[in-house]
């Protein structure tokens, strides 16, 4: 990625067009956020089910693939004409190996932990990442992003201390590292929102597809032995919510926003998760957690006043 990264969508005075499309990249990150949320609240509510997580990748990854098969093969010359940086980047920060690395996390520190971890330190790795391949302007806004660290390590302040959950703690963050390369990638690669979902789940339910024959000629899956209910929302929300709709609606909004601002916002998304969690589960925040979350907001508000 050594070009410089595409400009967001700048608006002109009295240009509707311009202010439609900014528009349309707001709605379609709230959306994302929405979405990525209840992806880690459905994965507390189906801790549970202790689905090793390739399994938990067929349910991500197989309708959204097979339904983009086809486009993937229509938009293959464009797509093999991209650096094959670009590709790799693309579909392992945002594919099979990300979703693999964030569910092991998973089997080592809680869900809390990684809905905190993996979207709250994901504008920071953005940053440098864009500061280490494109000058120190990607650190323009620092105290903003300072701020979102210091939330972050307000939340997880209590549970530092537990060795066992270090393991877990550095998968997160590595997938966080993965996601912010992904979204580099996936601005510099100008992709549309439908080639960018099609390159991302077609190639990972391929790169799936081995593991999954291997592991069903030894036993059967124990995907098979989920409940109706506890099925139904995994298909919704991994399935559908973060395979389809949140892969087209966070393209749309790099696009729309710039890779900065939409990864900046996506620290949002622990917030929102304890917001839900509240009402589902009755979990409610500590002093200390409340802090940090508003930390976290304060930080991307911030970061969006600097622009």
């Amino acid at each position: 990625m050594s070009h410089p990264a595409q400009p967001p969508i700048a608006i002109a005075p009295g240009d509707p067009a311009a202010s439609r499309g900014l528009w349309l990249g707001w709605a379609a990150l709230g959306l994302t956020l929405c979405i990525w949320a209840g992806f880690f609240v459905s994965l507390r509510a189906g801790a549970r089910a202790a689905l090793p997580p390739a399994e938990l990748a067929l349910i991500r990854f197989g309708p959204a693939g097979l339904l983009f098969a086809p486009l993937l093969w229509r938009a293959r010359h464009r797509l093999l004409a991209l650096p094959r940086r670009l590709l790799l980047l693309i579909v392992a920060g945002a594919g099979l190996p990300y979703f693999l690395i964030a569910g092991w996390g998973m089997r080592h520190a809680p869900v809390a932990d990684g809905a905190t971890l993996i979207p709250g330190t994901l504008p920071l790795f953005t940053a440098l990442l864009a500061a280490a391949l494109h000058g120190r302007q990607a650190l323009a806004r620092w105290p903003a992003l300072l701020c979102i660290a210091a939330g972050v390590a307000t939340m997880l302040a209590l549970q530092a201390g537990e060795v066992g959950r270090a393991q877990g703690y550095a998968l997160f963050l590595l997938g966080s590292v993965m996601w912010s390369a992904y979204t580099l990638a996936l601005r510099q690669a100008r992709l549309t929102p439908l080639e960018a979902a099609a390159l991302i789940s077609s190639v990972s339910l391929l790169l799936l597809a081995p593991w999954l024959l291997w592991q069903w000629w030894q036993a059967p899956l124990l995907l098979v032995t989920l409940s109706r209910d506890q099925l139904l929302l995994q298909l919704a929300l991994q399935g559908l919510g973060v395979g389809l709709i949140s892969t087209l609606s966070y393209s749309v909004a790099v696009a729309r926003l710039g890779a900065q601002r939409s990864a900046t916002a996506g620290a949002l998304t622990p917030v929102l998760a304890a917001v839900l969690a509240l009402p589902l589960f009755g979990e409610r925040p500590d002093g200390v957690t409340l802090a940090g979350m508003l930390l976290i907001a304060a930080g991307v508000l911030w970061s969006q006043r600097q622009r």
